[in-house]
């Protein structure tokens, strides 16, 4: 059983160690599903870390109620000092919209923060080539990456809280 964990204030080498790890340990053959990657964006800034945690979690139920089965996310932040969210989302039978549901379930979620559709990106994941293209972008990134350092990370926020997480039946090697 894990320890306690302390205050989170950022992208550590550690955190960056162990979301390296994880996305190293996904067995491809047996990823099942329709993946889509995203990065999803807000135009102001939540005020605290836990106001972002909030959001994310708002966000990550309502791809929960949609039928999600697997989710790696990360947070990020923007030049501007303004957090972003990266991630892959997998359905087992998606609806043909799937691209347009996560934008929209994000939008409804982050309106208050001045979201707007045309700022949200989305890609279907058809092949084991797709998941490793957005494995290659988030293993690459180290904590001296401008959107991982902790020079952007927003004025007034005293903790982050957790920068990268997963959920779902991922298959994974020990």
């Amino acid at each position: 059983m894990a320890g306690k964990r302390g205050t989170v204030n950022g992208w550590s080498h550690q955190a960056t160690k162990n979301n390296v790890r994880f996305l190293r340990s996904v067995t491809l053959p047996e990823l099942t599903g329709v993946g889509v990657a995203f990065t999803l964006t807000v135009k102001d800034c939540p005020a605290t870390g836990e106001e972002w945690h909030r959001l994310r979690r708002a966000f990550l139920m309502r791809l929960t109620r949609a039928g999600m089965s697997r989710l790696h996310w990360v947070t990020e932040w923007q030049r501007r000092g303004v957090p972003h969210l990266h991630g892959v989302a997998y359905f087992p039978d998606p609806p043909y919209s799937i691209q347009w549901d996560i934008k929209d379930a994000w939008l409804a979620v982050s309106g208050l923060y001045g979201s707007e559709s045309y700022a949200q990106n989305t890609v279907i994941i058809h092949d084991s080539l797709g998941w490793l293209k957005y494995l290659a972008k988030h293993a690459a990134r180290g904590v001296t990456h401008y959107q991982r350092s902790s020079d952007s990370i927003p004025a007034g926020w005293k903790k982050t809280g957790r920068v990268w997480g997963h959920t779902g039946d991922w298959p994974v090697r020990e």
